[in-house]
């Protein structure tokens, strides 16, 4: 693979992230007004994303 074709690869594979990030960060923010507490909502996420670091 040449030098341009790595670059154009990252481009994509970031705005591909970036986008998916901004996807689930709304859904999390818009469909998060049914009663629940955001903030344990919150510290869900975290805790898990801990487990799946010491996991790696």
């Amino acid at each position: 693979m040449d030098q341009y074709t790595k670059i154009l690869l990252t481009i994509i594979t970031f705005c591909v992230v970036l986008v998916t990030l901004v996807i689930v960060g709304s859904a999390i923010v818009h469909d998060h007004d049914d009663g629940h507490d955001y903030h344990e909502y919150l510290e869900h996420v975290i805790e898990r994303l801990d487990e799946i670091e010491e996991q790696l």
